[in-house]
């Protein structure tokens, strides 16, 4: 069937009798002109609307937020009231703009509070409404024309908005009868008829209106289902300002609406042309618009409010600068037509004229923080202004993300390959013959497909850090077999076989593949990395115990195996005691070594000063006038205790290895100094043949001298 929605036919039917030319008693400043005046003039007085003029104008404001979004296959009629019904416009394409419901209310006229009311009756309005609900439009005999000999498949459905003032809960009873007797009546007339069309579904909507300050005589009512054909709601309302909130509530309703407040837009102000002041301007447009924010979780928090004329919450996107030209091409994924709440405002007429010269505006999410996100732009084409859904994703146009990325970040040791094995195992597939359950009722392949799914997904770590026993090769039996939706003995030995090897690896202390990724150190120790391995394992297995018999005696060897006796708890506790002595001694001798190169490196440190000193000294006696010439040697330094060069571990510097293997491979190549030899504190006694001409005597650094 073709399915024609009930909001593709609206049938407006407004009371034109006497009592809606009573005053809504809203009052409306007419003389605005008050610093100006003139002394001495009195101010004119309030004004305040007719009942009539409050439901006129709250219809129309409906009509143009219909019009304006949906110009095509949305469709109103207009039909008023008093002696009798009179209709303002067809279901013509020609006949839908509110320049003809305008022309056409203004030549009705108000209604006549001398007329007399007992000929006057909302009846004759509700009666013609579903006469208009029998014909068929353009489209439905387009599409009735185009299937052809199945033409009962095109639907007929619509709805009825009545205006009116009622006088209890009895009277709007009594219209919701005349409204179904007379829905039943035409459906005979039309099913043999080829002009007409029965009613499938009817929505009735009826709007008491009356007077600010009085009491309602009729209570609200949701909307309730009285036939298979009528569905009935009302609403009690006040005149004025509030019949239009009303109206503009019912119409985001009735058409899937969402509102959208352009925050921030910078505009001159009147009396300052130098100034500017940011305004907000309110849009509706079909909520499509939104099923990105919706899908993100974005869209109504922290970025919407709740406008007072506003049925849903209004979600706030920000006017952003620079603006772009519309030959500028953006990736848009929607387009929908927008209509301003308020468009008599300055704003929204001036933001109107803006876009309807060519030009475009970005909108940008509203953050607190991290980068702006533009998530939509207004932009006109053939003199309607669109808001275009802009992708703040990634595009499908570019090339996918590699797997590695990660989603929210860098995420590189995802198990690809086990998951390429997952989807292997998991893969659909044509079933060949029909199978039965163990009650006796048939088997649905695809229900048995997601059962098999579900039991392999309960326990399943998606990256490789994450998980122990999934990288253990040892556990590869249990892990394939323990998804089973039943085990066989074959199984359950196998399962078993596994959890007494990994005992048997505990016991002998072998390493586990534990991920030391983020962590500082060695990681965890044996006994620790045993008892991470041993609480996924019973992860794993407590996911799939409640399948069978034998699931949970694999879950009761686990346990056991897990419960240590208590000369083994011991041998743990002596091996954890040696582990730490170990490891103590290791900080020992290290701490040892380290003090031992210090002494080393002092040690040839001083040497080497020594050396220094040794050749200052030497060059200080050569340069003396009284010294005669030395003998053309080179110098001998002696290093008693220093041993090999290669041997010495202090922090050398590569000058002092060189200096010192070139010293002693010199020091071999001649006969050493007698004086050096026979010196006290590598220092030896000059001219000691002096003392002995002069006879003297003495010990002289340390030795006697000769007589």
């Amino acid at each position: 069937m073709k399915t024609f929605s009930e909001s593709h036919k609206t049938v407006f039917v407004v009371d034109h009798c006497p009592y809606m030319s009573e005053s809504c008693r809203q009052h409306v400043e007419f003389d605005m002109l008050t610093k100006n005046r003139t002394q001495g003039i009195i101010p004119l007085a309030p004004i305040s609307k007719s009942l009539w003029t409050c439901a006129v104008e709250a219809s129309m404001e409906y009509c143009r937020i219909m019009y304006d979004i949906f110009p095509f296959r949305k469709l109103v009629n207009f039909i008023v009231s008093d002696s009798r019904s009179r209709t303002l416009n067809s279901w013509n394409r020609e006949d839908q703009n509110l320049q003809e419901l305008m022309a056409a209310l203004a030549v009705i006229g108000p209604p006549n509070p001398r007329a007399d009311p007992e000929c006057c009756s909302i009846l004759h309005g509700l009666v013609e409404a579903v006469e208009s609900l029998c014909k068929i439009t353009d489209f439905q005999h387009e599409s009735r024309t185009a299937l052809m000999g199945n033409a009962d498949w095109v639907a007929n459905r619509g709805r009825i908005i009545c205006i009116t003032n009622a006088k209890s809960d009895s009277h709007v009873q009594m219209l919701e009868d005349c409204v179904n007797e007379t829905i039943h009546e035409h459906n005979k007339m039309a099913a043999g008829s080829d002009h007409l069309m029965q009613i499938q579904k009817c929505h009735l909507v009826l709007l008491h209106t009356y007077p600010v300050g009085e009491d309602s005589l009729v209570s609200d009512r949701p909307k309730k289902e009285l036939s298979n054909v009528l569905v009935s709601e009302v609403h009690s309302v006040k005149a004025g300002r509030h019949l239009s909130t009303k109206l503009n509530q019912l119409v985001q309703l009735h058409f899937d609406l969402a509102s959208t407040t352009i925050t921030n837009i910078p505009m001159k102000e009147e009396q300052h042309a130098n100034t500017s002041a940011n305004y907000d301007v309110e849009l509706l447009h079909h909520k499509e618009a939104h099923v990105d924010f919706i899908k993100s979780g974005e869209g109504y928090t922290g970025s919407s409010s709740i406008r007072e004329n506003s049925l849903k919450e209004t979600v706030t996107l920000k006017w952003c600068t620079p603006r772009t030209n519309s030959v500028e091409l953006h990736y848009c994924t929607g387009a929908f037509r927008i209509s301003p709440v308020d468009v008599n405002s300055r704003p929204s007429s001036c933001l109107t004229n803006f876009l309807l010269n060519g030009r475009s505006v970005l909108l940008e999410q509203p953050r607190k923080s991290g980068s702006k996100v533009i998530s939509h732009m207004l932009s006109s084409h053939g003199g309607e202004i669109f808001l275009h859904v802009l992708s703040s994703s990634r595009s499908i146009l570019e090339d996918p993300p590699s797997i590695s990325e990660g989603c929210g970040g860098r995420v590189t040791d995802y198990r690809i390959t086990d998951f390429g094995e997952f989807m292997r195992e998991n893969r659909l597939m044509p079933f060949p013959e029909q199978s039965y359950q163990m009650d006796g009722g048939p088997e649905v392949p695809l229900e048995r497909a997601k059962e098999q799914l579900e039991r392999h997904t309960r326990y399943w770590p998606m990256i490789i850090s994450q998980t122990t026993i999934f990288n253990m090769q040892a556990v590869v039996p249990l892990a394939s077999v323990i998804v089973k939706e039943s085990l066989s003995e074959e199984d359950l030995l196998n399962c078993q076989k596994t959890i007494y090897n990994l005992v048997d690896m505990e016991r002998k202390n072998d390493p586990l593949p534990i991920s030391t990724a983020g962590t500082r150190g060695k990681g965890p120790k044996r006994d620790e990395q045993y008892r991470i391995m041993w609480n996924e394992l019973e992860t794993l297995v407590r996911a799939h115990v409640s399948g069978s018999e034998r699931h949970q005696r694999v879950m009761e060897c686990l346990m056991a195996c897990r419960s240590k006796p208590p000369e083994e708890e011991e041998r743990k506790k002596r091996g954890r005691k040696r582990e730490d002595k170990e490891e103590k001694g290791e900080k020992l001798n290290k701490d040892h070594e380290h003090d031992k190169k210090g002494q080393e490196s002092e040690r040839i440190k001083s040497v080497l000063d020594r050396e220094k000193e040794d050749l200052a000294e030497a060059e200080v006696i050569k340069d003396s006038p009284d010294s005669p010439e030395p003998p053309n040697k080179k110098p001998h330094i002696v290093i008693e205790d220093t041993g090999p060069a290669e041997k010495s571990k202090g922090p050398m510097s590569l000058l002092s290895l060189w200096s010192s293997r070139i010293n002693t491979a010199n020091s071999r190549k001649h006969q050493e100094f007698v004086g050096r030899l026979n010196s006290v504190n590598n220092k030896a006694e000059l001219y000691q043949h002096l003392k002995e001409e002069n006879g003297g005597e003495g010990v002289e650094n340390g030795k006697a001298s000769r007589q």
